[in-house]
């Protein structure tokens, strides 16, 4: 097959596996980070360099600076003969094929988080994916090209359910991310079996709509000794988001999240993402939570007669 062929052909997929992935629901918080600094600048674009797929794509930069990303996922779906429930934290490299370069419009960050890139060039290149589902690491690695390590979570999130039981829970996101099967009887995870861990209270702050989906998703799969001799090439997929997201500008007021990280020994290269921005306070945060499709109300006494 020649090469100027293989460029039109699609992946394939692999056995056992069909796309779209449609997602029954879908909750999704992210926090954008910009860096101006240029030794910082080298460091995102060694992270880029690293990884077998990365290395085809350079960051993108929004009037001077670059961008780091990470985003919590809780999602539902449901099979033909079960359902799944995931949780996974995605830490991307906002980033755009080298090879695209003349197609990548100029942007502000802000215009950026609205969504104006209408090429759809500009994306997330995954540096580390932590995910606590075994069939969502293997349909990672194997559609996407995504670097996927199995880990643990525990959350508290600002759900209809649960800001009936506790009103002070309105947009207050807590989630904590650590060794797989370590967590206490009460979901906890001690400081020495957790990976990294984030709170974020966005109560009082406005957001706005935004259309920023499709989202492009660049897979980047860092290759292991056993495989450097297998070629990766790089893979772009879009998730379409079927509703707007909320942004909240954060450059202006407090500090609405405070991201900590454990003492267990880092995954992948998290810890050298998450060394970038765990001092730095994000500029932007973007949140998409299904909305409910049924409630079942409160009872109310029949007459006996």
């Amino acid at each position: 097959m020649s090469d100027q062929k293989a460029r039109h052909d699609l992946p394939p997929l692999p056995q056992g596996f069909t796309l779209p992935f449609f997602y029954g629901t879908f909750t999704n918080i992210g926090f954008d980070y910009l860096l101006d600094d240029a030794d910082e600048h080298q460091a995102v674009k060694a992270l880029l360099r690293e990884d077998a797929a990365g290395q085809y794509l350079s960051p993108a930069v929004f009037e001077g600076s670059v961008c780091l990303s990470f985003n919590y996922q809780l999602y539902f779906a449901q099979f033909g003969s079960g359902t799944g429930v995931t949780q996974e934290i995605e830490l991307n490299v906002v980033a755009h094929p080298t090879a695209e370069a003349h197609r990548v419009p100029r942007l502000t960050y802000t215009q950026y988080a609205h969504g104006e890139d209408q090429t759809r060039t500009l994306g997330f290149c995954r540096i580390h994916v932590a995910c606590d589902s075994d069939i969502a690491i293997k349909a990672g690695v194997e559609l996407f090209n995504e670097p996927k390590h199995k880990a643990g979570f525990r959350h508290t999130l600002p759900v209809p359910n649960a800001t009936t039981v506790d009103p002070k829970a309105v947009d207050q996101w807590k989630v904590v991310c650590g060794k797989y099967g370590t967590a206490a009887a009460d979901g906890s995870f001690t400081t020495a079996n957790t990976y990294f861990s984030f709170e974020a209270d966005l109560s009082g702050l406005t957001s706005q709509p935004v259309s920023a989906a499709p989202f492009t998703e660049y897979g980047s799969r860092h290759v292991h000794k056993d495989e450097a001799s297998l070629h990766f090439r790089p893979l772009a997929a879009p998730l379409n988001v079927f509703a707007p997201y909320a942004w909240y500008d954060l450059r202006d007021g407090e500090e609405p999240l405070e991201l900590a990280l454990g003492q267990a020994d880092p995954q992948g290269r998290s810890k050298a993402l998450l060394d970038l921005i765990v001092d730095k306070s994000p500029v932007g945060a973007w949140v998409y939570q299904s909305p409910p499709v049924a409630a079942q109300n409160r009872p109310y006494w029949v007459r006996k007669a």
